[in-house]
């Protein structure tokens, strides 16, 4: 039955007995909803948590919430898409320094962010950098994921391999690997694994993409040149062509399938092999990150959650917020389904105790390595977005290592490069 807008001002006036009395339904004007998007969760109990922690936030607060999931490549032309139109979801989730990207869209966060930090100490330094904008919290942190090495250690052990300590190591190894019919597996393609591993290895080549001024395009260097020859040997020697087209998945897949026998990647590869009984994840392995002539460095992707300021649900909306990661038995459930990919974003809850469900996850706790965001030695900025968004590090690499010079694959970079700073 359809109500007049006289019947509903009465119902909504006298309380229950008006609803009743008027045989109104009350979602007509008293129901809550908000809608969330995430991206499909690289570990699927993580997506299954989620959904089975929907339903109770709504029998908790009387607020429904739609949860939507979308392949990660797809996330950008989404977020563009609600932005133009300023109509679409409450809540986003958001990857590395998308807040800043789209700070004037966002609405400021600093009260949830205040509340979570009392309870759970500081926001650890790539949730700050990734969503603390201009003084601002325009997104609230979720949780960050760092990457490492994962091998397959029966591969190493019938080979008479060590595992790699350096990125040379790796060649060395990746070598052996493939006459074994274990490439390494290296992604050089238009993905965020490609650009991670990419940074990793610039990073610890004493490379860089933009100098710490945040303005200065710094890719065209030496350093960037002996990353170029390195990727050029390791596509040759320990990969196969594949790599060129493969998604963020194909590393994990590959490791997952028996083929790959070395990635660089986060342990999620692993735990979705152990979790889903594949015959290989017993063979499947952890070891530290490596290094370079400049040192250790590897990769945090920190996620954050944001709210459209064309939302007509803010408050709701930070309720979830609030449900999610301010209360903490919610927030330890979650942390724990991710198996050790989804690791708290803050300082106090570091040596959370599902870094101890596993003997295979103690790498997690990263010691001797330097973590950073995209971008790095670069403050966080939406430039540095847009660079990530245009997969110019990657593409880079692709070219020199299908035929293009060396030198003309860094001049390419560096001139697209150059455009995003300019504009």
């Amino acid at each position: 039955m359809r109500g007049s807008r006289r019947q509903f001002i009465a119902a909504t006036a006298g309380g229950l007995a008006g609803i009743l009395a008027a045989r109104i339904p009350p979602a007509l004007g008293q129901t809550r909803e908000i809608s969330y998007l995430c991206w499909n969760n690289f570990a699927p109990l993580s997506d299954k948590k989620l959904a089975e922690i929907g339903p109770r936030f709504t029998k908790d607060t009387g607020i429904k919430i739609r949860i939507n999931h979308i392949a990660a490549p797809q996330q950008a032309a989404k977020y563009a898409s609600e932005v133009q139109s300023q109509a679409g979801h409450d809540l986003v989730e958001m990857r590395m320094h998308v807040p800043w990207l789209y700070e004037p869209q966002l609405i400021d966060v600093s009260d949830l962010v205040a509340d979570l930090e009392k309870k759970y100490g500081k926001v650890v330094s790539a949730g700050y950098e990734a969503a603390h904008v201009k003084g601002v919290w325009r997104a609230v942190p979720q949780y960050h994921t760092v990457f490492i090495a994962a091998y397959r250690e029966d591969l190493f052990k019938k080979a008479g391999l060590k595992t790699p300590d350096t990125w040379e190591d790796l060649y060395k190894v990746g070598r052996e690997l493939k006459k074994m019919g274990n490439p390494v597996g290296i992604p050089i393609s238009q993905n965020f694994d490609s650009i991670s591993t990419g940074s990793a290895v610039m990073w610890c080549y004493g490379a860089r993409e933009i100098d710490k001024d945040g303005k200065t395009v710094k890719i065209n260097s030496a350093q960037t040149a002996e990353v170029i020859e390195w990727y050029k040997k390791m596509y040759r020697d320990c990969m196969e062509p594949e790599v060129l087209s493969w998604t963020d998945a194909s590393n994990n897949e590959s490791l997952q399938q028996g083929k790959a026998g070395w990635i660089h990647n986060p342990v999620s590869a692993y735990i979705v092999a152990r979790d889903q009984k594949l015959v290989t994840a017993d063979s499947i392995n952890h070891h530290q990150s490596l290094a370079g002539p400049s040192g250790r460095h590897d990769v945090d992707a920190p996620r954050s959650i944001g709210i459209w300021k064309f939302s007509k649900n803010v408050e709701p909306a930070k309720e979830w917020i609030r449900y999610l990661l301010g209360k903490k038995d919610v927030y330890d459930e979650y942390i724990m389904s991710g198996g050790g990919f989804n690791q708290p974003a803050f300082t106090k809850l570091q040596d959370h105790p599902v870094l101890k469900t596993d003997p295979k996850l103690a790498v997690l706790r990263g010691e001797g390595v330097q973590y950073h965001t995209y971008g790095w030695p670069a403050p966080a900025s939406d430039k540095v977005q847009l660079i990530t968004n245009s997969f110019i590090l990657p593409n880079m690499i692709a070219k020199a290592v299908t035929g293009t010079s060396t030198k003309d694959a860094i001049a390419w970079a560096e001139n697209e490069m150059k455009k995003v700073m300019a504009g």
